[in-house]
């Protein structure tokens, strides 16, 4: 039987020629929505052959992504082991602090020992894989109509992802835009090129190491920037959240924005884009300063007024516009009485105010409350 065996290694090796999955040349990154990234690279057949073999293929490939472009092959076969979704199974043995564990589950990550059952969530120190011994790489066969020469291939890998990040400048009315491609997959990358969504032309090539990340300009330009502010009653909260409207700037929730002042970096937020403007959650002003208060006086024994007042303290060498938002209405109320022009939105009362420069506003209102 070994006999037979090595003879039909041998055979294979005089029909097919070989290239090692690492010598794929003009790589190129496709960027999907939602984070995904193609893989697009071109393999140059140093000998024609009707059939192909792509050695060490990268077991983080995702075999159900996996696309040949070349035309002229009519099948190709995925051969070996595939650790799809996770670069660890269910079961695999992992070592922890020089023990013995099995993987119970990777989200969250948790390990058991195999001696004592003790499971652990989350652990604190680096776990290992277990050594191992001779086994079988991954290969992608290719069979052609006719003799190979060149075969494109296209693919999604496992921990290979992509971002976007935005720089805004209040103070310079500017904004930068960069994508952050992180590489946790077993495979290198050298010269590779990254083509945005919408098919634009090309970034600078580069290289990319396993475990590496790297951020890459898109542009820096100058924009329009309003500054609006929002303050909400019920969050009982001293200042106003800012709210950006940024010319050109389409923002997606899962953005990341990092925003700089006169005084320079104020954090890093997300953001999403509602009715043309940039909302970030989380971000206070600190030189608005808003107080109120509130006063009920019994009408009888069904009804109440209730007086509310805000003063605003704005500390900034700039005007600006506030939204302030009473969101307290009771059920059944009417009689809204105020000398500052409001508007309902939804069930809340809404006050638009321009506040000049190192100054203070007042504003007052009243509404008659029904008491069940």
């Amino acid at each position: 039987m070994k006999k037979i065996m090595v003879y039909l290694l041998v055979a294979a090796s005089v029909y097919c020629s070989e290239i090692d999955f690492t010598k794929g040349i003009n790589g190129e990154f496709l960027l999907q929505p939602k984070g995904e990234i193609r893989v697009r690279e071109n393999f140059i057949i140093p000998k024609a052959e009707k059939e192909i073999v792509i050695t060490n293929f990268s077991r983080s490939v995702d075999r159900d992504s996996l696309i040949v472009e070349s035309e002229d092959i009519g099948e190709f076969i995925l051969h070996g082991d595939s650790r799809k979704g996770s670069y660890l199974s269910q079961n695999e043995d992992v070592f922890y602090k020089g023990e013995k564990y099995r993987l119970v589950s990777d989200d969250p990550l948790t390990i058991e020992n195999i001696e004592s059952g003790e499971l652990i969530i989350n652990p604190a120190e680096e776990i290992r894989i277990k050594p191992l011994v001779k086994q079988k790489g991954t290969s992608l066969i290719l069979l052609g109509n006719k003799e190979i020469s060149v075969a494109k291939i296209n693919y999604s890998l496992e921990g290979l992802t992509w971002s976007e990040e935005y720089y805004i400048y209040l103070d310079k009315n500017s904004v930068k835009k960069n994508i952050f491609i992180k590489n946790d997959s077993d495979r290198k990358f050298e010269n590779v090129s990254v083509t945005l969504p919408g098919g634009s032309n090309p970034l600078d090539k580069f290289d990319l190491r396993t475990f590496t990340g790297v951020n890459k300009n898109i542009f820096y330009k100058k924009a329009g920037i309003s500054k609006n502010y929002r303050y909400l009653e019920s969050r009982e909260k001293k200042n106003p959240e800012l709210s950006l409207g940024v010319e050109g700037l389409n923002i997606a929730f899962s953005d990341k924005v990092k925003v700089f002042d006169e005084k320079g970096y104020r954090g890093e937020f997300t953001g999403a884009n509602k009715n043309g403007e940039l909302q970030i959650k989380g971000l206070l002003d600190q030189d608005i300063k808003i107080d109120s208060s509130e006063v009920d006086k019994n009408l009888g024994t069904r009804l109440k007024q209730r007086k509310v007042s805000y003063s605003v303290k704005n500390y900034k060498k700039e005007d600006i516009i506030l939204k302030i938002f009473y969101d307290k209405l009771p059920e059944k109320w009417n009689e809204l009485r105020s000398e500052e022009i409001y508007e309902m939105i939804e069930k809340s009362v809404v006050f638009t105010l321009r506040v000049p420069a190192n100054s203070r506003k007042e504003i007052k209102f009243s509404f008659i409350e029904e008491k069940n």
